[in-house]
């Protein structure tokens, strides 16, 4: 599976898992790139109630049932025109992801909504992925896409003067998809600086930096970014909310959200409870990208501002 250009699409039998093939598939033929669809069997997590423990080679039941899942979402996307490739893999799904999406240029997931005992007891791969891939994670939810898809591309940024990569990521999609770009900040005080905001002209010498902050960004991203892009259409939105409330707003009237991922301890990616927030209430596909400016992550220590080991797969093979 070592083709750097290849499109990356995580699949497991759910109604997201096979939104996530289609998308994964739109997005490999628009790019003339080849589409990997992977189900991984985690060892210490049996899929079926057996006894024994049913073996993990690729006979065994839990080998069958990952084949069964490969085909239903290869004749899922049968019509998209992406050269298309199998693989039943052996691991713990998050470490094989991300380590497998080393050698591509994107990853499609699914979305995994589940009760929060649920995510407390067992966790998702969602979170872990998105931290530590090295490349874009795009999260697909199981209803997309909707009857009538809405055409904004939309980009969170959360401190203007460090985000041109991460506006010249959606400038570039908008362009390539025909879409406008929306950028989006958002910030919300909180206690007794709340009060203070809502006085006078306060809140819109916010709102006029920040706006001028993101027209900044703009003119540096368009700078840096290839001609396809100079028609692109673009709306400034600063928005005094909750930030994960304002983006999942905005998700409702968008066909993607591109975020930045935040650095933590040692270089490691790091997700804060606004990116996980976004990923799990996001109406549209959320982009997660690891090149780029941090996204809004003031809920990891100070309030939202103005600036504020994988595992080796035992065995790889045609599905």
């Amino acid at each position: 599976m070592n083709d750097s250009r290849a499109i990356l699409a995580g699949v497991d039998g759910t109604e997201a898992g096979l939104a996530a093939a289609r998308y994964a598939a739109t997005e490999a033929a628009r790019a003339g790139a080849a589409l990997h669809l992977v189900y991984v069997v985690d060892p210490y997590a049996p899929a079926l109630p057996t006894w024994p423990p049913a073996h993990t080679d690729p006979d065994s039941r839990m080998g069958q049932l990952g084949r069964e899942i490969l085909a239903e979402a290869e004749a899922a996307v049968a019509d998209s025109g992406a050269v298309l490739t199998t693989y039943l893999l052996l691991g713990r799904p998050s470490a094989v992801l991300v380590q497998e999406a080393a050698r591509s240029r994107l990853l499609v997931l699914g979305d995994q909504p589940r009760r929060l005992l649920d995510r407390i007891i067992t966790s998702s791969i969602i979170g872990p992925v998105a931290a530590h891939s090295p490349v874009p994670v795009v999260v697909v939810p199981a209803a997309w896409p909707t009857k009538s898809s809405p055409r904004d591309i939309v980009v969170g940024v959360q401190d203007a003067a460090t985000s041109s990569a991460l506006v010249r990521r959606g400038l570039e999609v908008a362009a390539e998809r025909g879409a406008p770009l929306r950028l989006v900040h958002a910030w919300r005080a909180y206690g007794a600086y709340d009060d203070p905001l809502g006085v006078g002209d306060e809140e819109e010498r916010w709102t006029a930096r920040a706006e001028r902050e993101l027209a900044e960004a703009l003119a540096a991203a368009r700078a840096g970014a290839g001609p396809e892009t100079a028609d692109v259409e673009v709306r400034l939105d600063a928005i005094y909310a909750q930030t994960a409330y304002a983006l999942v707003e905005a998700s409702h009237q968008a066909e993607l959200l591109i975020l930045g991922r935040g650095r933590h301890f040692f270089g490691f990616g790091h997700l804060g409870g606004t990116s996980r927030a976004v990923l799990r209430e996001s109406r549209c596909p959320v982009e997660i990208d690891p090149h780029v400016a941090p996204a809004f992550e003031g809920d990891a220590g100070a309030p939202d501002g103005l600036a504020a080991a994988g595992t080796e797969p035992a065995g790889a093979g045609r599905g």
